[in-house]
């Protein structure tokens, strides 16, 4: 009887047309025409690339971007011997759409904060990549809360 029931439940959750709202990120109606980037050059780099990754709409509203964008790598707690052993990475993104026509008007504005704690490892080639690894991560989360921003 239940097997009855997973398989109604699963066949109407495919068959009624189910999509999630954000489901489609690349499908915003905006299209970026300058940018000025600010702070850390890889972090807004990677950023303009996820955010301009969405195909530009014909009816699309031009808009400039303003990125100013920070990375802190901070030592949260330290051993007995005084040695790291807690990492924190912070990064903060300003992020401003301005819109073409009305010079000087801020269309949308929004700052970002995203931040991930992680233990020290004894290979320090380990621990580079690692963070290299938790500020791709961060830098992922904060292009997803941008793109819903602009959808909103």
């Amino acid at each position: 009887m239940k097997k009855i029931g997973y398989i109604l439940i699963f066949f109407t959750l495919v068959g009624c047309g189910f999509e999630p709202i954000y489901s489609k990120k690349n499908s915003y109606n905006i299209s970026l025409n300058n940018y000025t980037l600010q702070g850390d050059k890889d972090i807004n780099r990677k950023l303009v690339s996820i955010i301009n990754s969405g195909g530009k709409n014909q009816k699309s509203i031009a808009y400039d971007l303003i990125l100013t964008s920070n990375k802190s790598i901070e030592v949260v707690a330290k051993d007995s011997l005084g040695n790291a052993s807690v990492y924190k990475t912070v990064i903060q993104v300003d992020f401003i759409l301005k819109n073409v026509n009305d010079v000087g008007k801020v269309f949308k504005a929004k700052t970002i904060v995203l931040e991930s704690s992680y233990n020290s490892m004894k290979n320090k080639f380990d621990l580079l990549q690692y963070q290299n690894t938790v500020e791709e991560n961060l830098i992922t989360a904060i292009s997803d809360e941008v793109i819903i921003f602009i959808n909103s």
